[in-house]
């Protein structure tokens, strides 16, 4: 294996040793799974339950960034299922909505309608610059049809994930995107945001404010005195809350372990995603400790709200709502600013 700062170096001079693999019926509890994997990370999918990311493993040390849930393991299930009932952790996108709701004559399930489908793994590519899996599905309640194309570089630990949905209907179609990155937190975790804003959207206790609140992040006044919500809090708090940062001044974020130095960074276009929501669970929840930070095209994560706050996308016939997603793994001595930099 190479050393894991060796990609800091002339890429030119050291680029015939590295490599990637790729395997396109790998298997993950019964399913089938498509690895891929270059000198640092490896990354499963599963084309069967949304075209997840269901590992995001940094090989240096073995860690698996995505969190897995300890009770439910990876399974098909029905469109109009409560998604929290049968998630498994990872790496899921949501369409045409985050919070279940009832729009347009139809009603959309928590988290849309494309993360449970079986999707069709289109093709699975191996060339010298990396390796790439492209995935697609068709909706069951919108006429769209949806690709997914996730690529591992093989020069860096990078991973670029791409989205196109487009529009095969008749009619204009309404509709938010965000994705959602489930992320397996350890003591002395930090969240770094280029956000000026924060706003409660729920919250379990009263240290973590109050909905409606909004507050000058990282900084909440709450009536126990100032809570720093950069700083994540193990499970025996026993809390939970899910907030909103917004003016946002890039697109980017990145969690980091304060401890190890260890982190991921996530960039995205801010002028299709300006806002994030961040579900921060720490044992309140279902007995759950995790940390999700999600970009959305959308303000609230609710489809029909979003479309009364004027937030919310429109698909006309024929068009095509594309994004693209970037995600790298970095560790001291690196710093969260130069893993920006590969990736700008």
């Amino acid at each position: 294996m190479l050393n894991p700062g060796l990609w800091t170096l002339d890429l030119g001079q050291c680029f015939s040793l590295m490599t990637t693999r790729v395997d396109s019926d790998a298997r993950i509890h019964g399913l089938r799974a498509v690895e891929l994997e270059n000198d640092w990370l490896r990354v499963s999918i599963l084309p069967g339950v949304g075209a997840k990311i269901y590992d995001l493993v940094w090989k240096p040390t073995g860690r698996n960034f995505l969190w897995h849930n300890p009770r439910i393991s990876p399974q098909p299930y029905p469109v109009e299922s409560n998604f929290d009932n049968y998630w498994c952790g990872g790496w899921d996108e949501g369409f045409p909505t985050c919070d279940e709701c009832d729009f347009g004559g139809e009603h959309y399930p928590n988290l849309g309608e494309l993360r449970s489908l079986s999707w069709t793994v289109e093709s699975v590519t191996q060339q010298s610059d990396g390796a790439a899996a492209r995935l697609s599905a068709s909706g069951p309640i919108s006429p769209v049809r949806a690709e997914k194309t996730v690529t591992l570089s093989a020069l860096m630990p990078a991973i670029r994930m791409r989205y196109d949905i487009s529009h095969v209907g008749t009619l204009p179609l309404d509709f938010i995107w965000g994705t959602h990155p489930a992320l397996e937190p350890t003591p002395g975790m930090v969240l770094r945001l280029p956000a000026k804003t924060g706003i409660v959207g729920q919250s379990s206790d009263p240290s973590l404010g109050v909905p409606g609140q909004r507050y000058s992040w990282p900084a909440l006044m709450t009536a126990n005195g100032q809570q720093d919500m950069s700083r994540v809090q193990g499970r025996e708090s026993k809390i939970f809350c899910g907030h909103y940062a917004t003016d946002l001044e890039a697109g980017w974020y990145a969690v980091e372990d304060s401890g190890t130095g260890q982190g991921i960074l996530l960039t995205f276009p801010l002028d299709k995603c300006p806002y994030l929501w961040m579900w921060l669970v720490y044992g309140g929840w279902r007995g759950y400790h995790h940390v999700i930070v999600e970009p959305w095209t959308s303000y609230p994560v609710h489809l029909a709200e979003a479309v009364k706050q004027q937030t919310s996308r429109r698909l006309d016939p024929g068009q095509t709502f594309s994004v693209e997603v970037q995600a790298t793994i970095y560790a001291r001595p690196e710093t969260w600013q130069e893993a920006l930099q590969r990736l700008t």
